[in-house]
């Protein structure tokens, strides 16, 4: 049977309340933390800082954290966290061109799991040439830079594809997938391929071993 890894945001977490959600989601089982960076540029918003993950980390072992990295020059947010998190997660759509992209890769990849992000309104198949070199694709299911929003319907078709040529080509990245994830669609979003949801007003805000089982519902 495929494993199925829910890794929560603390996007709408307030900031006096993040270790202790923290605390509660890894006393509920859960392995795996997402977080989210935002440079108010390429998103209109800010979120969580590096100096908080950092406290987040340093306080809590034996779990896996990925930084989802929404902002221009994430190189300068990468070289913070290289020893800090286990996987650092750049959006497609910050770079000028895919040869920029390829020399990022080649920067970073042996420093760190790296994963790349792209938009609702970007194509799947702009991430075929870096299959083989990256850790890790997030789709996104929803605008990024903030949560609340409705999962996007095409986002079930990108998450197919992206399985299918991972299969076919034997390729190792994770499928991760964030936005607008809830009890009643997390089932196809696994089913459509993806190995790791995340959920951020559904699980992180009000956190339970209820919410955790209906994600993970069969």
């Amino acid at each position: 049977m495929k494993t199925k890894i829910i890794s929560p945001s603390l996007l709408n977490v307030s900031k006096n309340q993040r270790i202790k959600v923290s605390k509660t989601l890894f006393n509920l089982g859960i392995k795996w933390i997402h977080y989210d960076y935002m440079d108010a540029k390429f998103v209109p918003n800010k979120a969580i800082e590096i100096f908080e993950i950092k406290k987040i980390v340093n306080k809590f072992s034996n779990y896996i954290s990925d930084i989802h990295i929404m902002a221009y020059n994430p190189e300068k947010i990468i070289d913070q966290i290289i020893n800090v998190v286990t996987y650092a997660t750049f959006h497609y759509e910050v770079f000028e061109n895919a040869s920029n992209i390829k020399d990022f890769i080649a920067k970073y990849s042996s420093k760190i799991k790296l994963g790349i992000a792209i938009n609702p309104d970007t194509s799947e198949e702009v991430l075929f040439p870096f299959l083989d070199k990256i850790d890790l694709v997030l789709v996104m299911s929803v605008v990024p830079g903030k949560g609340g929003q409705l999962f996007i319907e095409n986002s079930y078709k990108k998450i197919a594809n992206l399985a299918k040529i991972r299969k076919e080509k034997k390729y190792k990245f994770l499928i991760q997938v964030d936005g607008g994830i809830k009890d009643f669609n997390a089932k196809k979003v696994f089913d459509s391929g993806a190995d790791v949801i995340v959920s951020g007003t559904y699980l992180a805000v009000k956190p339970s071993k209820q919410k955790i089982l209906k994600l993970l519902a069969n």
